[in-house]
């Protein structure tokens, strides 16, 4: 059962931080945007912005009382899977444009057509199981619909992760070595937040959905969603055409008045 302590702690740490979080990594990729030269660039910033937005506001979109809300929500849900995926889709083969053997990525042409099936099966899945708990589904049915949503988002979210990760590895290209790297760190940390709210609800069968969101077992999900929105928040910082000087290379300047 949530208590008041149990309920702020979960507001706090699972959605007003990670909110903060993303608002402000979509300020940086806002803002860098402007900067930028090449319109891959560009674009690349704003859908990660839009992206950073739509996250924000999702962590305070959990769930509803109301049948048609939660199932306007879920079909909201559903959506953004796919607007993340075409989000990947669009960004690995501009990782593979910046590397110098223009290897295949995980050989993404055939790649993202399973991970396309796979983002439309989990925007039905997730639609349909949220309708079914609206209709007090039994708990065996709700039990192996949890499961196929997990299986289909762990599937998305750790093939995209890594082929970002991979992606960036090879590119000479260092806004998008930086910014796919934290990407793809952020999609992989995202499957353990499942891999968390997957065995709750094993272990758990009959966890309130109140108590899923607002009480103490929310903290460890909420604490990794704090991790992976720093690391969408070092993405967006990546993109800043911001370059240091080690010290050889300041004190191979040459000095004013010097021999």
């Amino acid at each position: 059962m949530s208590d008041s302590i149990g309920i702020i702690a979960a507001v706090v740490v699972a959605e007003v931080i990670p909110a903060a979080i993303c608002l402000y990594a979509a300020y940086w990729a806002f803002s860098v945007r402007k900067a930028l030269a090449g319109r891959m660039y560009r674009r690349h910033a704003f859908l990660l912005g839009v992206l950073c937005v739509i996250l924000a506001a999702l962590g305070f979109l959990t769930y509803s009382t109301t049948e048609v809300l939660n199932i306007l929500l879920a079909l909201f849900i559903s959506g953004v899977f796919i607007f993340l995926f075409a989000f990947i889709d669009s960004t690995v083969p501009l990782a593979r444009r910046s590397d110098p053997l223009l290897r295949s990525v995980l050989r993404w042409d055939r790649l993202r057509i399973a991970l396309w099936v796979d983002t439309l099966a989990l925007a039905v899945v997730n639609a349909i199981s949220q309708s079914l708990y609206s209709a007090s589904t039994p708990a065996q049915v709700g039990l192996l619909l949890n499961v196929l949503w997990f299986v289909l988002a762990a599937i998305l979210f750790g093939a995209s992760g890594v082929a970002l990760v991979i992606g960036a590895r090879r590119s000479r290209d260092p806004f998008f070595r930086r910014t796919l790297m934290w990407l793809g760190l952020s999609l992989l940390v995202t499957v353990l937040t499942f891999v968390i709210d997957t065995v709750l609800t094993i272990l758990l069968p009959n966890l309130s959905t109140f108590d899923f969101y607002y009480s103490y077992y929310t903290l460890p999900s909420g604490f990794l969603t704090i991790v992976y929105t720093y690391f969408l928040y070092r993405s967006a910082r990546s993109l800043a055409p911001v370059s240091s000087f080690t010290e050889p290379e300041l004190g191979s300047v040459p000095q004013v008045g010097a021999a």
